[in-house]
């Protein structure tokens, strides 16, 4: 197995399309179907099923996506430091959920690159079980997420409480008008998933979900609706009466975490990178 064929598959999967695929790499379509084949014989399995006009991944393949993801940021991870001036710089690969970004990573990289100006950074947004793998496998260093998993050698520490506040673009709704008025339940995790269902047992249910408070905020900002959305996010907003607090509707709390291994290769820059927050 070599890097070339993982990026194949990773393309692969992306454009489900053995032309697109070979664009996209540089290479001829002949080169692509080699590469897979390699691959799936020393594997012993298919990745993907190819009639004329399609292409399906196999369940084979999706496992193996996973781990190609891992083990392409990890090449990519270590074609970085060996390329950078160990002695004058510094090093960190940072994943955070995508409303981390928004509240406060881009801030704190800013703060960080203005006293490292050497640092050699990875940094990139994505959902939970993406970001802990990736964690998990070496291929970052530290990651921001609501749930830290109780594992081992994983450490963790708060770093903000978000206060989710039901928000709309209407003034003076109450609970029921603003879940009627074009509602969007937002993923923010098992444990809000559960608080939310049980504090609004009753009502029927959103038709539109989404994992991102970014997307959530979008839809209220083109076509009216409600969300349940920080304030840290939207204080701004709700002072500019472009969005409003609905009525007699508590709050829910969620907390950030930061969460590296204690065992990590880089945890010492880790624990210093993290002062600045």
């Amino acid at each position: 197995m070599n890097i070339d064929q993982v990026k194949t598959v990773l393309e692969l999967n992306r454009t489900r399309h053995f032309k697109k695929t070979a664009q996209a790499l540089f290479v001829t379509q002949s080169t692509i179907s080699a590469r897979l084949q390699s691959l799936e014989e020393e594997l012993d399995c298919k990745l993907f099923e190819r009639t004329s006009r399609t292409i399906e991944i196999t369940p084979a393949g999706e496992k193996f996506i996973g781990h190609a993801q891992s083990m392409l940021a990890l090449w990519r991870r270590a074609k970085q430091e060996i390329h950078s001036e160990a002695d004058e710089s510094f090093r960190i690969a940072v994943g955070g959920l995508f409303i981390t970004w928004d509240i406060f990573v881009s801030e704190w990289l800013e703060r960080l690159q203005l006293d490292f100006p050497n640092l050699s950074l990875t940094a990139e947004s994505h959902d939970h079980s993406y970001l802990l793998r990736q964690l998990l496998d070496g291929a970052l260093d530290l990651i921001f997420i609501y749930e830290p998993p109780q594992l081992t050698d994983v450490t963790f520490s708060k770093v903000i409480d978000l206060e989710l506040t039901l928000v709309s673009d209407k003034p003076n709704q109450n609970l029921s008008e603003a879940l009627e008025h074009n509602y969007t339940l937002v993923n923010w995790g098992e444990q809000f998933l559960m608080d939310h269902n049980r504090a609004l047992s009753g009502y029927s249910l959103p038709q539109k979900r989404v994992n991102q408070a970014r997307i959530a905020l979008n839809f209220i900002q083109s076509s009216g609706g409600s969300a349940f959305l920080p304030l840290q996010m939207v204080g701004q907003h709700i002072q500019e009466k472009q969005l409003f607090k609905v009525k007699g509707v508590k709050s829910f709390p969620l907390r950030i975490y930061a969460v590296y291994l204690k065992s990590g290769s880089n945890a010492g820059f880790v624990e210093r990178a993290l002062k600045y927050l």
